[in-house]
């Protein structure tokens, strides 16, 4: 089996909002499973289509599933276990948390750790973007039809200063590398109702999610380099308390330890600074 990975950026406009575009793409003569591929919780929300018929599995309590054609990804905290079955394409939207509140006006807080069919989250409407980019043969033609789909959402676009995109923009800002106290000195509302908020639009707490957003800059970090990471460097960096701190959060969200994860050659944990990649598994 023959795979790649690649990601796009999102034009000028679209980059407040999106993350960038990337293309996971499995060839095969036949129906080969490949190695179970694993998606880490990284703060970031997912529009994710099938392009071709063949829909990829994922693993939902403790069952192999196969995915809804097109689905809507909320925050993570949980590594996401799932595997092609045959030749196939998934395409994916990678969105800004704020994103949906924003151009969309649709409520995400139910989708914490969960996913959900495009229809069923956004209605019918949907269901356009899904025809118009199924099939196509190559990723620039799909990015160029969400882009048009996505620049007429400004017409929904919330301006308005709110606080709790501003906390989720600030987290990203400091690499999770800040108390959730500073956060609401910072923007002058009480961690209370900081929480109490975030909660409400995201499902999950401003530390959760700065805990996610801490974990997803120090794995980039490490996969930036040729040579086995000095742990404790990257725990120092990343503002954790100590070592041990830093593998215990590692491991809370990628079900493995550091190292392992580093050295990994069949599962393959999301690389996002290796763009345009291509292997044979």
């Amino acid at each position: 089996m023959n795979t790649s990975y690649e990601e796009i950026k999102p034009s000028p406009a679209l980059l407040p909002f999106v993350e960038c575009y990337w293309l996971h793409y499995f060839e095969t003569s036949s129906n080969e499973e490949s190695p179970v591929q694993r998606c880490l919780p990284f703060g970031a929300m997912e529009l994710i289509m099938h392009l071709d018929d063949n829909r990829a599995h994922v693993l939902f309590d403790t069952c192999w599933q196969k995915l809804p054609q097109a689905f809507f990804v909320g925050l993570y905290r949980d590594t996401v276990q799932w595997k092609p079955v045959g030749t196939g394409r998934k395409f994916g939207i990678r969105l800004k948390p704020e994103s949906l509140l924003q151009l969309f006006n649709v409520p995400v807080a139910s989708l914490f750790n969960n996913f959900t069919d495009l229809e069923s989250f956004f209605g019918k409407s949907i269901n356009r973007l899904i025809d118009d980019v199924y099939g196509l043969p190559d990723i620039q033609s799909v990015v160029q039809v969400v882009e048009r789909f996505l620049l007429t959402q400004f017409k929904n676009l919330n301006a308005e200063r709110n606080y709790v995109f501003e906390a989720t923009r600030v987290i990203r800002q400091a690499k999770g590398n800040l108390s959730i106290e500073s956060l609401s000195e910072h923007l002058a509302v009480s961690k209370r109702q900081l929480e109490r908020s975030f909660k409400n639009s995201y499902g999950t707490s401003p530390k959760m999610y700065q805990r996610i957003i801490r974990f997803r800059n120090a794995y980039e970090s490490f996969q930036q380099t040729s040579r086995t990471p000095n742990w404790l460097d990257i725990s120092y960096n990343f503002g954790y308390s100590d070592q041990a701190h830093f593998i215990r959060d590692f491991k809370e969200f990628s079900n493995e330890v550091p190292t392992l994860v580093y050295q990994d050659t069949e599962q393959y944990f999301r690389r996002p600074a290796k763009h345009s990649t291509a292997r044979r598994v």
